[in-house]
């Protein structure tokens, strides 16, 4: 219990270190994002070849993507459908919102915090269903109810986004690299593992850079909708989960961890992009990262997960 007590204490610190250092002008959201785009091109892709390269692959880890999917679906078609009387501008960003999870940025510290290395590999996995959901599903929903996109993007528009991601690179050089056996010499490794390591506390620090605590009260209903699909169905799986995997491994721990994950970043850009109002989807990934952490502490100390 002093174990997991240490390591969500060391998150919140290091994410609150970032909070203040934006608070107090040493950095600016604007410099977190060339801090963000660093990492998207160093320390993640690292972690991403790091993880997948020298893990055990077996059938089971295929389940992980699909069960992700399923997950994040659910949430969208409740969402598309609750959301079927609002105005087209406020029923995407709303719909896209209830989408994608934050694995890569906060999903994937913590649970090597928690859980070791060896943990890694269920995260990735998990991440793949994440990243087709947030790029095949989230951002073409977002496009269909746009005002500036009309219609829905073209697939092969679709597939170059998500592979020109340097994340999604790593994630299938890892892969190859693995599946083919490829002896790499240690010096890779190494390198690798300095960068892998280095993305820890840099994320958790952006991660601080970002939040806010500026809340539009117009906007809290709608945003509390959204929040209670995530939960709502998050608890659900927690419970299936429970029910369904052997307590003892290092899955269920994961996969527990996972459905209650944060909404994701990404939407953030998304919302940018397509010309929705931004304070919408900041005002959720802050309120969903508060209620996320909390509830995370609270069920690996009740369920002993570590």
């Amino acid at each position: 219990m002093g174990q997991t007590n240490n390591v969500f204490i060391l998150t919140l610190s290091i994410i609150g270190l970032g909070f203040f250092i934006k608070k107090y002008n040493f950095i600016s959201e604007k410099e977190g994002k060339t801090i963000s785009k660093f990492l998207m091109h160093t320390t993640f892709p690292a972690l991403m070849i790091f993880s997948t390269a020298r893990i055990k692959l077996d059938s089971s880890l295929l389940l992980l993507p699909l069960f992700c999917i399923v997950f994040c679906s659910i949430m969208i078609a409740i969402a598309w459908i609750w959301f079927a009387k609002y105005p087209n501008d406020l029923r995407g960003v709303l719909t896209m919102g209830a989408g994608g999870l934050n694995v890569g940025l906060f999903g994937f510290p913590l649970i090597e915090g928690l859980f070791g290395k060896e943990a890694m590999v269920y995260a990735v996995m998990f991440d793949i269903g994440n990243t087709i959901m947030t790029f095949g599903v989230v951002y073409p929903i977002g496009s269909y109810f746009s005002s500036n996109h009309k219609g829905l993007p073209k697939f092969g528009t679709l597939i170059k986004k998500i592979f020109s991601l340097p994340p999604v690179l790593g994630l299938f050089i890892g892969l190859v690299i693995n599946v083919s056996n490829i002896e790499m010499p240690t010096l890779f490794f190494d390198f690798l593992g300095t960068l892998a390591q280095a993305n820890k506390a840099l994320v958790l620090l952006l991660m601080g850079v970002y939040l806010s605590f500026e809340l539009n009260k117009k906007q809290v209903i709608a945003i509390s909708k959204v929040l209670i699909i995530r939960y709502a169905v998050g608890i659900l799986f927690v419970l299936g989960i429970y029910f369904s995997f052997s307590h003892d491994t290092l899955l269920y721990a994961v996969l527990i961890i996972c459905v209650m994950l944060p909404s994701g970043m990404t939407i953030l850009p998304f919302a940018d992009e397509l010309n929705y109002d931004t304070r919408i989807p900041g005002t959720l990934v802050n309120i969903s990262l508060l209620i996320s952490f909390v509830l995370m502490w609270g069920l690996v100390l009740g369920l002993r997960l570590n």
